[in-house]
């Protein structure tokens, strides 16, 4: 111990390094502290120190009656100080005595336990005070009990005696006869007005050290932790998170409210008037951590702007909701200073002058405490409700900044929030919900202010060829695809008709596992969360099911990209479903409904708004029978090249549903209603007559040689006339027609390539030269690219 009556002459500032339990808890963790030490401390400066590793909990343990506990402790710092000190016998023995005292205490008779709390400090700096020495590096230690009174408020009762005692031991490194280049002294503890020993609460330690700071006009305390800095979310939470190079003290006095594991309200209370900077760091780290310091007077002169402005989200979960009734202002004003004095920290606190009611958020673990204080008080407990969060964001004057208030609210909508609470400070702003979504609005806020602002959600529907090729796009051209719409990817769910999965990783998924039964829309009940909130439908099915639940996709108030042709091609329930997208401001593409990803709807739709009038609309529809009947040559059987489409997945896994027609006639029909044409006159023939589609499908293979013979006496006939087969749809006023038909080869169909698209747009603009639109009609890929740029559209309208 130092003689602090000994008054050399002082010539520096001194620092404050501070070292958490977690950097003193190994012999390898101090000996990075010693690193630190060695480049960081200069004479005169003050190292305050917590308890090694969990030593106060084995104490806390022992006082609640824990035998075992005692053992543990005492098994540690023997392993401790041995693995530490070169000779540790003088130190091992001077502690190994007072744990041998302290087992002779019968736990019911401890009248302070805080007076054994306190040893632990005690042991933290003597192990480091020797160590140093060992390391040639002059030092003493301080109990910090012997200059630090306070009162019930944890505040300094004779701040000037204090501040004299420790200028005085600064002074000291300046005496060569003493040597002294460092002082211990130990965090968390400190004695009352009546002499006995305090414990400072959390993150006393860090109390203590800009207690020391604001005592001596330190230039800079330094907080060495087990992480290299303030991050902008708890890493141990959100991977992404990265580290932040500087907090303003106001940033930093609004994160301490929060409950952050860093910086808590009594640790920046003591520098709030003062001027020394803080940084944050870690004994290992190579960076240069987080510094906090007050910019200018008030901090005003910080650029305030949707990015920057937000610094980091804080996250405090397992709270329960405490309601207080029939309470008064003056009287929730005494009980807030009784929960302070209690040490109990309270979140989101709110007092209703009309309902006389006192509301507050606890952590779990401190609800029995705070409701028998409460009991103790006289007052109601009115509701009690756990399993909430608090994801707050913080960032220097963010409630000035609209751009902020809006980004936190949008993304906050479709979640279940309970409360938006808004701080006294400038610097906050609080979303309130249940623990079970904290974690989703807490990775989309640091997408959002940090990354990419995630999208709306994305629910795929469909998982075969087309689905499947369609999510590979999406992964493989991901970070394109967001850096093009800047927005990142949200695809939430995943579905066919057997199964789904539903979270927030589906995209990035390297398997995609429907694992959830959807064989009655299971997945539709699980979307409800998003009920009259954006989001998007991408259908890719063929389902008639899911096309009758557009409407109800419609007053959700989703957009809908449709691949799937059912819906579109029933004019009237289009029409219905078209009238409520509008009023909710939402959009339903369908432009792979006809053509893959031929653009044939957009280009009818710029004609019209031109001015042009489009009289007619001819061609091949169907890339699928278009790669038939191009490859047909009359040789080969009509079934073989029937089979060979069904393995490249040019037709659906029934070819029945292409060799119907009933695709491209819905395609008629969507183009009708593209074009605004009510045809009065429909002439309708599937490839093949009825008879032969009907049945099994095992009973349609069976007819391949009657269907190929069938296909080969039309090709003939058509062959010998210099024509040749094509599967022709054409749209106009009145009339709409379906059917095979013989071509001559000045037909532009003629020449088709095989799997291609050909429309031709007659109008009055394009009545000698019709405008062509020819390109690939069937694929997967095809498709999958087509309702890629519908999504694209739809998130550049968002």
């Amino acid at each position: 111990m130092v003689d602090l009556q000994h008054k050399p002459k002082f010539k520096r500032t001194p620092d404050v390094h501070k070292f958490g339990g977690s950097s003193l808890k190994d012999s390898s963790q101090i000996s990075n502290a010693v690193k630190s030490i060695k480049a960081k401390v200069k004479p005169g400066d003050f190292v305050v120190v917590s308890a090694n590793g969990q030593v106060t909990d084995y104490l806390l343990s022992f006082i609640h009656g824990e035998k075992q506990a005692l053992l543990e402790l005492t098994g540690y710092l023997t392993q401790l100080i041995k693995s530490v000190l070169t000779s540790p016998a003088e130190l091992l023995g001077k502690i190994t005595k007072e744990l041998n005292q302290l087992s002779l205490i019968a736990v019911h008779s401890i009248q302070n336990q805080d007076e054994i709390l306190a040893l632990g400090e005690l042991w933290s700096a003597q192990i480091l005070s020797a160590k140093l020495k060992q390391e040639q590096l002059p030092n003493d230690w301080l109990d910090a009990r012997e200059i630090m009174v306070v009162d019930e408020q944890n505040y300094l009762a004779n701040k000037a005696y204090a501040s004299e005692q420790l200028l005085n031991l600064a002074s000291l490194c300046n005496d060569t006869k003493d040597g002294l280049l460092l002082h211990i002294v130990t965090g968390f503890i400190a004695r009352d007005l009546a002499g006995k020993s305090v414990t400072l609460g959390r993150n006393g330690s860090d109390y203590t050290a800009t207690l020391v700071a604001d005592l001596v006009k330190s230039e800079t305390v330094y907080l060495w932790t087990d992480v290299d800095g303030v991050y902008t979310a708890d890493p141990n939470v959100i991977k992404q998170a990265r580290s932040i190079d500087f907090l303003t003290i106001s940033e930093a006095q609004a994160l301490s409210e929060l409950g952050s594991n860093v910086l808590h309200p009594k640790t920046i209370a003591p520098i709030l008037q003062q001027t020394p900077r803080l940084v944050i760091n870690a004994c290992a780290s190579t960076s240069q951590g987080t510094l906090v310091e007050r910019v200018g007077s008030t901090d005003t002169d910080v650029a305030v702007n949707a990015t920057a402005a937000v610094k980091t989200l804080a996250h405090k979960s397992h709270l329960v909701l405490l309601s207080v009734a029939k309470v008064n202002e003056l009287k929730a004003r005494q009980f807030q200073t009784q929960l302070i004095a209690a040490q109990i920290n309270n979140y989101a606190t709110h007092f209703d002058k009309t309902q006389h009611q006192l509301s507050f958020y606890v952590e779990q673990s401190e609800l029995f405490k705070t409701t028998q204080l409460i009991k103790s008080a006289g007052l109601e407990l009115e509701t009690q409700l756990a399993g909430i969060s608090l994801v707050s964001v913080v960032g220097q004057k963010i409630r000035q900044n609209h751009q902020v208030i809006s980004k936190v609210l949008n993304r906050s909508a479709r979640f279940d929030v309970q409360n938006i609470h808004y701080p006294a400070n400038d610097h906050t702003l609080c979303v309130l919900l249940s623990d079970e979504q904290a974690y989703e609005l807490l990775n989309d806020l640091h997408q959002t202010f940090f990354g990419l602002e995630p999208s709306m959600p994305i629910v795929v529907l469909g998982y075969g060829n087309i689905g499947q090729q369609f999510l590979k796009i999406l992964r493989s051209n991901k970070h394109n695809i967001e850096k093009y719409v800047r927005q990142a990817l949200s695809v939430v769910a995943i579905a066919n008709s057997r199964g789904y999965q539903f979270d927030e990783d589906c995209l990035l998924s390297q398997a995609i596992e429907l694992s959830r039964p959807n064989s009655h829309g299971e997945l539709l009940q699980q979307l409800q969360v998003y009920a009259g909130k954006a989001a998007v439908i991408v259908d890719l099915t063929a389902s008639d099911w899911v096309a009758k639940q557009y409407m109800g996709f419609a007053q959700n108030g989703w957009h809908i990209i449709s691949a799937n042709k059912v819906a579109a091609a029933d004019r009237v329930y289009a029409q219905s479903i078209e009238q409520v997208l509008k009023q909710k401001k939402r959009h339903w593409l369908k432009n792979t409904t006809v053509g893959a990803a031929l653009p044939i709807q957009d280009a009818i739709k710029k004609v019209k708004e031109s001015g042009d009038h489009i009289q007619q609309v001819t061609g091949v529809f169907s890339g699928s029978l278009s790669w038939l009947f191009g490859n047909y040559d009359g040789q080969t059987e009509f079934m073989q090249w029937v089979k060979q489409a069904q393995e490249n997945a040019y037709t659906e896994p029934d070819p029945r549903a292409d060799l119907s027609g009933q695709d491209v006639y819905r395609k008629a029909l969507i183009l009708a209603q593209e074009l605004g044409f009510e045809p009065t006159v429909i002439n309708f023939e599937p490839v093949l007559p009825k008879e032969l589609l009907s049945g099994s499908i095992d009973e349609f293979w069976q007819n391949e040689e009657t269907i190929s013979s069938y296909i080969k006496i039309l090709w003939h006939k058509a062959n010998q006339q210099g024509q040749v087969l094509r599967y022709l749809a054409s749209v106009s006023t009145d009339e709409l027609r379906v059917e095979l038909v013989a071509v001559d080869d000045k037909h532009a169909a003629a020449g088709l390539k095989p799997g291609d698209n050909i429309f031709i747009i007659e109008s009055d603009w394009y009545r000698d030269n019709p405008l062509v639109i020819q390109g690939p009609g069937a694929g997967r890929e095809v498709t999958a690219a087509g309702v890629l740029t519908d999504l694209i559209e739809v998130l550049q309208s968002s």
